[in-house]
């Protein structure tokens, strides 16, 4: 027997093989497509109910993630007017502070001028 004839005998053997493969998996395979299907019908109501849950929780929480947003946002806007009126005071402390500093240096270089001028000052 040449190598062709055996290639031939191989491939005859592999294709009966598997057309009695297919034939006995064919049950298995309309079982589970069966199965499949059932699972489906099954879980459909219980999708669908879910599906109705969810749009019920999402049109609850809708007015009370309202409020919280506008709740933030008053609570964001009072921060913004404190830290405003806070850096307001502060530059007014500032230059009262540098007002006053400056008045006390000023004193200070003229009474050390009018020492200096009468003759006796640490210049």
């Amino acid at each position: 027997m040449g190598f062709m004839d055996k290639l031939k005998e191989w491939m005859g053997t592999a294709k009966e093989g598997a057309a009695d493969l297919a034939e006995k998996a064919e049950p298995m395979a309309k079982k589970a497509k069966d199965f499949a299907s059932d699972a489906l019908e099954k879980a459909e109501p219980m999708m669908e109910k879910a599906k109705e849950s969810a749009s019920e929780l999402a049109k609850k929480a809708e007015p009370m993630a309202k409020k919280a947003m506008e709740s933030a946002s008053e609570v964001i806007e009072s921060l913004g007017e404190k830290v405003s009126e806070f850096a307001d005071k502060s530059k007014e402390t500032a230059a009262e502070k540098t007002a006053d500093a400056a008045e006390t240096a000023a004193e200070k270089v003229t009474v050390e001028a009018e020492e200096a001028k009468d003759g006796g000052g640490s210049f």
